[in-house]
């Protein structure tokens, strides 16, 4: 059974995240990254997992679009409530690439998914977020479509509940 990630929760998510995504980068000067610091680690260390997995997705169909990449932005800034520059943000990116490319898409989905294991909310934030850069550029392309459901296998997100979290709708308030 096919996903259908394209929903409207998922695509309200995207515009959100692709907009904040462009206004950080716009906003900041594309400077050096000084010394990353205790905090800024804790935090970079914290938000890896999430980053990987969109920076997986972003890649499954060979093309990084910047919408894309602007959703990926978005999202690491909401998770880090802004702390993190974009150039610290866009290192997190590289080593992201370095690990897929040494290890492999699925070997970095197992060892993403064991280490978010013991947290539902983790795993379905990362199950979440996967699927709005998907979403990012417009189309899902069936690379996608195949990753999410990697994604959900490996992070132990049953298609019930899968299905759950790409359906629900924002409550008000």
């Amino acid at each position: 059974m096919s996903l259908d990630i394209d929903t409207q929760t998922i695509r309200r998510l995207r515009d959100a995240l692709i907009e904040s995504g462009r206004l950080q980068e716009a906003s900041e000067a594309k400077e050096s990254p000084n010394k990353i610091d205790d905090r800024q680690q804790a935090s970079i260390d914290r938000v890896a997992p999430f980053a990987e997995t969109m920076y997986l997705m972003m890649m499954a169909d060979g093309d990084a679009a910047e919408a894309e990449k602007d959703a990926i932005r978005g999202a690491l800034l909401m998770l880090t409530h802004g702390f993190l520059e974009s150039s610290i943000l866009d290192g997190m990116l590289q080593r992201c690439e370095l690990a897929a490319e040494e290890q492999g898409v699925e070997f970095r989905l197992q060892s993403i998914g064991a280490h978010l294991s013991a947290d539902r909310q983790d795993r379905e934030t990362a199950f979440t977020l996967a699927a709005v850069v998907a979403v990012a550029d417009n189309q899902v392309a069936e690379e996608e479509s195949t990753l999410i459901e990697s994604i959900a296998e490996w992070y132990g997100i049953s298609s019930k509940r899968s299905d759950q979290i790409l359906r629900q709708i924002e409550q008000p308030g």
